[in-house]
């Protein structure tokens, strides 16, 4: 598991966050596989979502899976938007760690191939993320 964090919009304990990945692949029994994680700022997702969506708007989290067969426990990549955790969370009055840790769930499964496009795809998405999410009482990655 690789964490690159190029925001500096809040400091991340990138050890706490390791930990929390482990538990998280753990919990959806994928904890022999692997992942790439990068943690940035709303312009960095901007450029990535308008390169490979041509959206040129900002976004929480997007998932480039990349299993193949020369690396079949390699899942892909997994870029979050640290700054929009933020400021999502201070609109909703929320804790930023929890937000972020939301969209990084999101993004892995995405790269275990749970879709969005559709209301019933986004529902059972969403319990998903929640019950992986419930597991964690308390959130420290800043």
């Amino acid at each position: 598991m690789e964490i690159l964090n190029q925001q500096k919009i809040k400091k991340l304990n990138t050890k706490n966050l390791k930990r929390y990945l482990k538990k998280i692949f753990f919990y959806l029994s994928i904890k022999e596989k692997k992942a790439s994680f990068v943690f940035c700022n709303n312009q960095f997702i901007t450029e990535l979502n308008y390169n490979h969506f041509n959206k040129n708007a900002v976004t929480d989290v997007i998932s480039f899976p990349l299993a193949d067969d020369l690396e079949p426990n390699y899942l892909g990549e997994v870029v979050v938007s640290v700054e929009e955790a933020v400021l999502v969370a201070e609109e909703l009055q929320l804790n930023w760690q929890k937000e972020l840790l939301l969209y990084t769930i999101h993004g892995i499964l995405h790269l275990i191939g749970f879709k969005d496009k559709t209301l019933l795809q986004r529902k059972k998405m969403e319990k998903k993320q929640q019950k992986v999410l419930a597991k964690f009482k308390k959130i420290e990655v800043g």
